[in-house]
């Protein structure tokens, strides 16, 4: 590219049709050494002769204090606008050619008509092969709010949003925001749970949390946990929707806390939800395992319970109906006849503890039967007006019966196998057989055929193993405490 100097006209000293060497300024212009012309620099030139002249374009040659200019005429007097032969008084001046420069408007036409806009940036389109605004206007687009923003921007384009007075810029991924120190922090509208405990058989829990800005301005999640390589589950996240998938061996039992986040790209808020788990007292001696309350136990239709052990042992209910907001407003089967049963799978050799929990039945006299056959009671619990009993027929050898709750003491009628029981009138929960010994193929749990009161049923749990009076309490822990008595009466 020629590079132009102000006011450079020199004489020739050389003559011929060839590069012209540089001599001495005229008066009032500088040497090609005053403007510091340098060693190979283009210029245009325009050469003087009497009547003679040439324009064009040199390379400039120093050699010692000695400049020289090639010559690469573009027109001259000369017919063929070649060089012209110079003489001794001819001289030369840098100039610029006509081409170096837009003459006519007519050079601008490719603008588009659209008015461009104070500062506004254009860009060449290539379809209309002109000069049109570019998008973002003059590098900056505005918006009514962050949801206006540019769909598909380019990396480095800026954006303004009205209603929030903010400036953002994309980062090829995504719009972020300049911060101006006046925002605020995200607010939770669904916070998390500050406790939960999770399924000892592996079904995962989700959790949806969600935040928003006061501002308008989009929420991020994210979670960490405490410890965090805890062992009791495992955790996945898709978006605000987050799956805590359990783990089901014994050995990983206890607890965690996760952690849920939410911000807003410069402040961020947090939510703690510290996760248990826990498996049933000998589990891996389970015989099986029914609860009303546990979905994936009791659908809440039908009159079969599906077994919580593996074992596959389902269980049938007769005369009763699904009560969604029973005892303590937990899912209960609620007996709504006399003489409503349970019947419990067949061939319980192998039991050696079962568990029977259930809300109280309320009104007078209110009985619950165990029996095996037509004529061998485990027990039964009878509530009536003149106090508190709990009876039984022929008890089996080694077999024991109670209910475990703090309250008055009686003496189970029998023979000399049974042993005292605790019962307290509107708290029993709880019937528990240890040392049971199976008579009958399998035992029936049915409230007494003359009496027709609200029975609720919570759960059933059946072990092969003998379980203490410790073991008992933690199961029965487990369950919801709203709708259970307390151990300490």
């Amino acid at each position: 590219m020629a590079k132009f100097f102000n006011r450079v006209k020199v004489a020739i000293t050389s003559t011929g049709t060839g590069s012209v060497t540089c001599g001495a300024a005229l008066a009032g212009f500088q040497s090609l050494a005053d403007a510091s012309v340098a060693n190979s620099d283009v210029v245009r030139y325009t050469i003087i002769d009497g009547n003679s002249y040439e324009s064009g374009t040199g390379t400039v040659t120093l050699s010692g204090s000695t400049y020289s200019i090639s010559r690469g005429p573009s027109v001259s007097s000369e017919s063929n606008n070649s060089a012209i032969d110079v003489t001794s008084s001819a001289n030369l001046f840098l100039t610029m050619l006509a081409q170096d420069v837009k003459q006519v408007l007519s050079d601008l036409d490719n603008v588009s008509t659209t008015a461009p806009a104070g500062g506004q940036v254009l860009s060449y389109d290539t379809n209309s092969a002109s000069w049109v605004p570019s998008s973002p206007s003059g590098g900056i687009v505005s918006v009514a709010n962050y949801a206006a923003l540019p769909a598909s921007p380019s990396a480095t384009d800026l954006a303004w949003t009205e209603d929030t007075k903010s400036l953002y810029i994309y980062d090829g991924a995504e719009w972020d925001r300049f911060y101006t120190d006046t925002n605020a922090t995200p607010e939770w509208t669904t916070s998390p749970p500050e406790f939960a405990a999770l399924a000892d058989d592996g079904t995962a829990t989700t959790q949806t949390v969600v935040a928003s800005d006061p501002e308008g301005f989009p929420v991020e999640y994210s979670y960490d946990t405490n410890p965090s390589n805890q062992s009791q589950a495992t955790i996945s996240q898709a978006n605000n929707v987050f799956t805590i998938t359990p783990s089901t061996t014994l050995s990983d039992a206890g607890n965690f806390t996760l952690r849920y986040k939410a911000t807003d790209g410069i402040h961020s808020t947090s939510r703690s939800t510290q996760y248990s788990l826990s498996f049933f007292t000998q589990a891996s001696s389970l015989f099986g395992r029914w609860d009303i309350g546990t979905s994936s136990s009791y659908s809440g239709s039908g009159t079969t319970w599906n077994d919580l052990s593996g074992n596959g042992r389902n269980l049938t209910i007769q005369n009763g109906a699904y009560n969604s907001n029973g005892f303590g407003g937990t899912p209960v089967w609620e007996w709504t006849s006399t003489d409503a049963r349970i019947d419990l799978p067949d061939d319980l050799s192998s039991v050696k503890t079962f568990m029977i929990i259930w809300g109280f039945p309320t009104g007078s006299n209110r009985q619950i039967l165990i029996n095996e056959g037509s004529n061998d009671y485990a027990g039964y619990l009878s509530s009536s007006s003149s106090g508190n009993t709990l009876s039984g027929g022929a008890t089996h050898s080694g077999e024991s019966r109670s209910t475990n709750m703090n309250g008055n003491y009686f003496n189970a009628s029998g023979n000399a196998n049974s042993v005292y029981n605790h019962m307290e009138v509107n708290k029993l929960n709880i019937h528990t057989v240890r040392g049971y010994q199976a008579n009958e193929s399998g035992i029936t749990y049915a409230n007494y055929s003359s009496y027709n009161h609200a029975h609720q049923l919570r759960a059933i749990i059946m072990w092969t193993v003998m379980l203490t009076d410790a073991e008992i309490k933690e199961v029965y822990d487990r369950f919801p405490s709203g709708s259970m008595a307390t151990w300490d009466g």
